[in-house]
């Protein structure tokens, strides 16, 4: 005891500096274990010193080697001072390694049942077949404890957990025995005080008590509480002493969100020029968890109002019904009209992102278009499918949108005039390393009617514009009457591709082409085409873009500058 004390009093005073290691011999993983395993920040007095330090660096090379199956490997060190420093040379010839031969692993208990334990133990990083790598097995070990905790089973113990070693035979073998023991299940969920009641509540709960415990499932009832909009924070916590055996209480501390929210904005594009917006919300009218919101929105060439109530249903976060009342007027191009509306809708999001609404509108609306007039009342039952996806936050960097949509009206319920009309839209946004990104976008539509002349131009189709065919103006491309007035098509076909260069991770440029119109026969159509280059700059306010857009399918050639704020789609 006496020698080794003296050993680290003279490996640890003050000296020459840190060991300068050569290590031979040894390559990829072996080696960089070999040196991770030999301390090199020591300082050495003296010869003695470094005998020591020697025979404790061969010790240390031996357990770096035997970790990853090498229990036969030589080392030959050499350790030599200069006036500066401890120069330490080491040779390594590694030998066989050993190879593991057999592993079991079993599960006992309530969880000798559960598939995703027995689907981890078949893919647990120790395998038959590949060398020992005693860190696998450890890896091993902690994969199931974790999944194992994961799952609820807080009462597991290893009744066996071995590794042997064969070095003579080449070989290893492990075993691995989990008794689980009981899988514990969630309990009831208490709220802390809130405006709403617990039948509410219940419903965020992604979960009923005595389902079997799952970190996921907490996990999940936490996201929920986020996602639901009516608490700013929230934290879901389980108290395993404070139930019964094997029952788990679920406790959520939730902090509620201003009831009422006022909010104010700005913006411009060149489709409608400059705009203002103000929106009012009460995120819950009701301990029911209903909810109200309005928005009144107005441009040079748009002024709209809409009142719109919500009602969660069984699923509060992803189903819902909504009564929803809005009036426009609208003053653009070659036309005008305004417009009533009340609808009610029942929007369901699914596991697979797909948002389905079905709906039923009341429309009444008043036109113009070009020198002539009308006026139309219209029941509206509709249904439409959406998915957005995207990564990459408000300027995002892969994403997609997908959006089909069908509404009709009939004569015989109510309707001034037969309508069925079919809309089609889908935008991909993909990127190529940091620099290249490319965007693709194509938007179909359609209207069958028995009068063309009484469709509200609401459910006309028009193209040109920031968000259609750059080049043109807004809503200025469609079929034109003997005055030459736009009054819009029965069909759509518009397509762009774009291509933007990262300058920097706020400046992007863009070039792109767009093609398509609107039409009133398949025979007529006759596609525009615009193109032209821009800028993106990622600002603090959200995507900004700028485009010079050039009409060149006119003999005319118009040129447009186009600006918008916010995400690609």
């Amino acid at each position: 005891m006496a020698s080794v004390a003296l050993a680290m009093m003279v490996v640890s005073a003050p000296g020459r500096a840190a060991v300068d290691l050569t290590l031979t011999g040894a390559d990829g993983a072996l080696a960089d274990n070999l040196r991770a395993h030999v301390d090199t920040d020591v300082s050495l007095e003296s010869d003695l010193a470094g005998r020591f330090y020697r025979d404790q660096v061969r010790e240390s090379l031996r357990d770096g080697a035997e970790a990853l199956g090498y229990y036969e490997a030589r080392f030959d060190i050499t350790l030599t001072a200069s006036p500066e420093d401890w120069r330490l040379d080491v040779a390594v010839t590694p030998g066989p390694r050993v190879r593991v031969r057999d592993v079991e692993v079993r599960i006992t208990g309530d969880g000798a049942d559960d598939r995703v334990l027995a689907a981890l133990s078949e893919r647990l990083p120790l395998r038959a077949g590949e060398p020992l790598n005693h860190a696998d097995y450890e890896r091993s070990k902690r994969a199931l404890i974790n999944e194992a905790l994961q799952r609820g089973y807080f009462d597991y113990r290893f009744t066996t957990a071995e590794l042997a070693v064969n070095v003579d035979g080449g070989w290893a073998e492990a075993i691995l025995v989990m008794d689980a023991g009981a899988r514990y299940a969630l309990g009831e969920v208490t709220f802390s005080p809130s405006p709403f009641r617990q039948r509410f509540l219940s419903r965020l709960v992604p979960f009923e008590p005595g389902t079997p415990y799952t970190a996921e499932a907490v996990a999940d009832l936490n996201q929920r509480l986020l996602d639901s909009g009516y608490f700013t924070d929230a934290q879901v916590e389980t108290r395993r002493d404070a139930g019964p055996p094997a029952r788990i209480p679920v406790e959520a501390d939730v902090v509620i969100r201003e009831r009422n929210t006022v909010t104010t904005g700005a913006g411009y594009s060149t489709d409608e020029g400059p705009r203002l917006q103000l929106g009012y919300q009460r995120h819950y009218v009701n301990n029911r968890g209903h909810q109200l919101s309005s928005q009144l929105r107005v441009s040079t060439v748009r002024q709209s109002i809409d009142a719109r109530y919500e009602i969660p249903l069984a699923d509060p976060i992803n189903d819902h019904l909504t009564l929803s009342t809005a009036w426009e007027n609208a003053d653009i191009e070659d036309t005008r009209s305004e417009r009533y509306s009340v609808r009610l809708a029942r929007r369901q999001t699914f596991t697979s992102g797909w948002t389905r609404t079905q709906s039923l509108r009341w429309l009444e609306e008043r036109f113009t278009v070009g020198v002539d007039s009308g006026r139309s009342r219209l029941v509206l039952p509709g249904i439409s499918f959406s998915r957005t996806r995207s990564r990459g936050g408000l300027d995002p960097d892969w994403g997609d949108q997908q959006r089909y949509s069908l509404e009709g009206a009939s004569e015989a319920l109510l309707s001034d005039v037969d309508i069925a009309r079919l809309r089609l839209d889908n935008t991909w946004l993909r990127s190529v390393g940091e620099a290249h990104r490319f965007k693709l976008s194509a938007h179909l539509g359609g209207v069958a009617t028995s009068d063309f002349e009484q469709t509200p131009t609401s459910l006309r189709f028009f193209a040109g514009g920031d968000q259609s065919v750059r080049g043109f103006a807004y809503r200025s491309l469609g079929p034109k009457d003997d005055n030459g007035d736009v009054i819009g098509g029965r069909y759509l076909t518009t397509g762009s591709a774009e291509y933007s260069y990262g300058l920097t991770d706020d400046w992007r440029l863009a070039t792109f082409v767009d093609a398509g119109n609107a039409y009133r026969e398949p025979s007529a159509f006759d596609p525009a085409v615009g193109t032209g280059f821009g800028v993106r700059w990622t600002s603090p306010v959200g995507p900004l873009r700028l485009d010079l857009a050039w009409g060149v399918s006119r003999e005319d050639v118009p040129f447009r500058l186009h600006f918008s704020i916010g995400p690609p789609f």
